[in-house]
């Protein structure tokens, strides 16, 4: 707010001038003369000028280096929470694996109880032992897995 009141009080300083300065030195010629003695003035204006092109530089630095810390802050919490993301979803497959090589025990189980009352009812309890034998040792691969997994 203060620099939009600086650059106006100039503008009407100006203004003011164009108009001022012809009225008093009456002549263009001599309104020239007195106008070129304002040199010294003219080169204050574009130090002024200079000095603020700075500041504005300077603010604008402090501006880039503010937005770029916010911007790492908010990366930095970015992969943190991918990380987390990552965790829960190994542990979800993880927890996922465990339940299908439990339900496949539980399957193979029931598919060896039932080989056996057939086996039963058919009045030779050995009639279906390969299938037995073929469950079983696919249970024992899924322990193994089980355990595996439980030591990974």
């Amino acid at each position: 707010m203060k620099l939009r009141s600086l650059v106006t009080f100039f503008i009407l300083l100006w203004l003011a001038s164009a108009v001022a300065v012809p009225y008093f030195a009456g002549d263009l010629s001599k309104a020239g003369d007195f106008g070129s003695s304002f040199g010294g003035v003219s080169a204050l204006f574009s130090g002024f000028a200079l000095a603020l092109a700075i500041y504005s530089m300077v603010l604008q630095q402090k501006q880039s280096a503010e937005f770029e810390r916010v911007t790492l802050g908010a990366l930095e919490q970015q992969a943190s929470a991918i990380k987390l993301i990552e965790e829960s979803l190994a542990q979800q497959a993880s927890t996922a694996r465990t339940t299908a090589l439990t339900a496949l025990i539980d399957h193979e189980e029931q598919r060896v109880e039932t080989l056996r009352q057939w086996g039963s009812m058919a009045g030779d309890e050995n009639k279906y032992s390969n299938g037995i034998k073929a469950a079983q040792n696919r249970m024992s691969q899924y322990h193994a897995q089980l355990r595996e997994q439980a030591g990974a």
